[in-house]
């Protein structure tokens, strides 16, 4: 199946050779790779576009991250089905490590959901949403996946990031699992205890409890989805880490049918049996749950329409001018790290550290005049206008998570000598509305912001702490704030001023 995807309305940009690869377009810029559009050709007038995934500067002579790097492109490699994004070419060019991914011309189901609080999908899509899913975890699961009736154990791969941002749909309502840069092969005799990695909201209690894990932590991450998808907002909401992992202990969650009360009955027992703390009380497997998901996908049509708001959103917004690559090695700023343009998603939530470093891919903001981001090397054009296609069909229900806060800025704060101010990166455009008959006053529009820690570390942010990363993701109100970050008492701090609705990146390296 061709999921490549090039609209030529963008303009010819200038090209850069890379290897095989002719450089198109670079697309966004994460923690700790940045991914381009590009171009394979072979003899004759074979062409192929394809999404170049590329290590960052400030990692490529980190054993540790290149071997998770390596590691995500071999698993990936094992996977061949029409519910998981392929991986196309894997290699090093120049000493720079690259993963190619194919082209999937769509959004991913975190940009839709985060475009506007409190949005919802109908249950139709998000049943095609949990049938998808289900198929591509039936296939990453299964050990016998190659057809040989002896197949290894370690064939079998849980992906254990399973979220919103890794769920792609595309314009023809093909909905694809990506992103396997902290998936686990199941090895030896027994399964492998897990070290604890992943975006906390999603995470099963055995996998918070650092247990053995089987496939059935990635059906609770689904459940959590799909929760979420019917919703409007997740079912584990803590203030803070700790909270939110509290509740999925405890199962402390308020029933789906309250929260969404147009889900079908059956369909909602579904998803509460997959967010059950005890993994037995789930469904032993994605095949089983395919099983018990039949009954509510819906007909083609329905597969039509979601692929018909997906094209509603990419034709609402206006292309981005071409960006020129950078020759030689990968964009940096001053003082040699990587460009810390804004990239992360507000609704994935904070990761936590484990014995290996979690690999973060670039992930999805909304669009500014000269960038188009890309998550795990597929392409989300638009995300605004479609959304009434679901909002029509879905009462919204109300989400704490997003509702916007009143904050009144902070006066600037006196950098200490170690403090690094870092320099404001532009505000996104507002998007557009229909003009209200009265005028309105708006609160303002938080910002997000995205801190990565290497290895991992403590987050604090005005001096209050705010969980652990490898990558922590938070809303912040518009004005100046104090980021700082060490492993267990602040040892770095940078200063950040965000504006109503920007996304801003930055990045501390604990290691030295």
């Amino acid at each position: 199946m061709d999921k490549a995807g090039f609209d030529t309305s963008l303009g010819e940009p200038d090209r850069k050779e890379f290897g095989p690869y002719t450089l198109v377009r670079r697309l966004g810029v994460g923690g700790m790779a940045e991914t381009y559009e590009a171009i394979r050709k072979g003899p004759g007038d074979f062409t192929q576009r394809v999404c170049l995934k590329l290590v960052l500067p400030f990692f490529r002579d980190r054993e540790d991250f290149l071997t998770l790097f390596k590691r995500e492109a071999r698993l990936a490699a094992k996977l061949r089905h029409s519910n998981v994004v392929g991986v196309i070419d894997f290699g090093e060019t120049d000493g720079v490590t690259y993963i190619a991914l194919e082209l999937v011309d769509g959004a991913d189901l975190a940009t839709l959901l985060d475009a506007q609080p409190g949005t919802r999908i109908p249950p139709e899509h998000a049943a095609l949403v949990g049938h998808d899913i289900a198929a591509a975890l039936e296939h990453a699961h299964d050990p016998h996946r190659d057809g040989s009736a002896d197949g290894p154990l370690d064939n079998a791969i849980i992906h254990r990031d399973l979220s919103p941002s890794n769920v792609l749909v595309s314009q023809r309502g093909e909905i694809l699992l990506t992103d396997f840069g902290v998936a686990k092969a199941i090895t030896g005799t027994a399964r492998q205890q897990s070290a604890v990695k992943g975006k906390v909201p999603y995470m099963s209690p055995e996998q918070l409890r650092s247990e053995t894990l089987d496939g059935r932590a990635d059906l609770f991450a689904l459940g959590v989805v799909l929760y979420e998808s019917l919703a409007g907002h997740r079912p584990f909401q803590g203030e803070h880490d700790p909270g939110t992992i509290m509740q999925i202990l405890n199962g402390d969650r308020r029933p789906l049918l309250e929260a969404a009360p147009d889900t079908p009955p059956g369909f909602a027992e579904v998803v509460e049996q997959l967010l059950e703390p005890d993994r037995d009380a789930r469904p032993e497997s994605a095949t089983a749950l395919l099983e018990v998901l039949d009954p509510y996908v819906p007909s083609p049509r329905e597969r039509r329409e979601l692929g018909k708001t997906v094209s509603t959103v990419r034709a609402s917004l206006p292309a981005p001018a071409p960006l020129t690559p950078v020759s030689g090695s990968a964009p940096t700023d001053a003082s040699g790290e990587p460009n810390r343009e804004a990239s992360g998603v507000a609704r994935t939530g904070s990761s936590l550290p484990g014995g290996e470093v979690a690999a973060a891919a670039p992930s999805p903001q909304p669009r500014t005049p000269s960038r188009r981001v890309w998550l795990a090397g597929v392409l989300v054009l638009g995300i605004a206008a479609g959304l009434g296609l679901w909002a029509n069909r879905a009462e919204r229900a109300p989400s704490p998570e997003r509702a916007p806060t009143t904050a009144t800025p902070e006066p600037p704060p006196t950098p200490a000598a170690d403090t690094v101010v870092e320099a404001e990166s532009p505000a996104e455009p507002a998007a557009a509305v229909a003009k209200p008959a009265e005028p309105v006053a708006q609160e303002p529009k938080p910002g997000r912001l995205s801190v990565t820690v290497f290895p991992w570390g403590d987050v604090w942010i005005d001096g209050k702490p705010r969980g652990k990363a490898p990558v922590l993701r938070v809303a912040l109100p518009p004005g100046r704030h104090k980021v700082s970050a060490g492993q267990g008492t602040p040892s770095k701090t940078r200063v950040v001023r965000l504006k109503a609705g920007q996304r801003r990146s930055i990045q501390f390296d604990l290691s030295k």
